[in-house]
């Protein structure tokens, strides 16, 4: 019923991090926003199997009464819901009081401190909804290379070598759907926010930027421009123009949302489709011209 994409903030980074040098700061919170997402994916693989009479909701962001609430991955199931904090940590971590530490002393986020904060909120949701259904909050961390010490037995979390059990146990746990559930979800989805308040963005302007289409299979940008086709020298990849143009125009509006999209625009921006007639015939099959002359743009 929802897909889990990759959200604005981690697409602007991959934009920025193509486009312009990022400090040492941003790169870091670049990649952990990466990995995060990295990580979700390979949850939500995991999941997939035992979806049959199971809705799996990701990424579901909620914001009543001004309190942000983010939760990874909610699987909603005929008798209970399941609200997962996913991590994809390496390496050694400890766990001393609430502090979730690595072995060299650095802090990092603890999940079970996200899924304290998340259950009242969701629990509120769903009263206000009219649904009374027991909740099930559990930290999973899903990288094989991760070790926690000091941890008690009894904490609500599913490491990596307890992942296929977990999962077993799901599937042999009956699960019948009924409309009701389905009323739920389409509730719950509803009932979310489209933005973060809390994204982090670094600063940047177009000036700065490096022009042209990135190449989707690798990253690099694109160098040969032949007959309507764009091909990437680094790893083969070939694309039409039509195609590469638009996605370009949809990274520009995720990155200047404010601006308007011209034909000049357009073709200073993409940098490497050389006739401007070439930019006008793409931007005529998708946009709609307002105004002509001078002062002409297209929108959506």
């Amino acid at each position: 019923m929802k897909e889990r994409l990759e959200s604005d903030e981690l697409k602007i980074y991959k934009s920025l991090d193509s486009r312009k040098k990022l400090n040492a700061k941003e790169k870091q919170y670049f990649a952990g926003l990466e990995k995060g997402f990295i990580g979700e994916k390979l949850f939500d693989d995991w999941l997939e199997p035992i979806l049959g009479d199971r809705i799996l909701l990701p990424d579901m962001q909620f914001m009543p009464k001004s309190t942000f609430v983010q939760i990874d991955t909610i699987l909603l199931t005929s008798k209970l819901i399941y609200t997962f904090e996913v991590k994809n940590y390496e390496g050694d971590h400890v766990l001393e009081g609430d502090n979730l530490l690595r072995t060299d002393g650095s802090d990092t986020k603890n999940p079970l401190l996200q899924l304290k904060r998340n259950e009242p909120v969701l629990r509120s949701i769903l009263d206000n909804l009219g649904f009374k259904i027991p909740i099930q909050s559990i930290a999973v961390f899903v990288n094989p290379s991760f070790h926690l010490y000091n941890a008690p037995v009894d904490l609500p979390i599913i490491y990596p070598t307890q992942l296929q059990r977990f999962i077993e146990k799901l599937n042999y746990t009956p699960s019948f759907l009924k409309k009701h559930h389905t009323e739920l979800a389409s509730k719950l989805i509803s009932a979310t926010v489209a933005e973060n308040p809390y994204v982090r963005l670094p600063a940047y302007r177009y000036d700065e930027l490096r022009k042209g289409i990135v190449c989707p299979g690798c990253g690099r940008f694109y160098e040969e421009y032949v007959r309507s086709t764009l091909t990437c020298s680094s790893c083969g990849g070939r694309e039409s123009a039509h195609s590469a143009v638009l996605r370009n125009i949809k990274e520009f509006k995720l990155l200047f949302p404010d601006d308007r999209i011209t034909v000049s625009g357009v073709h200073d921006w993409c940098n490497i489709i050389q006739e401007k007639k070439t930019i006008r015939k793409i931007l005529d099959t998708q946009f709609k011209l307002v105004n002509k002359g001078r002062g002409s743009y297209y929108k959506e």
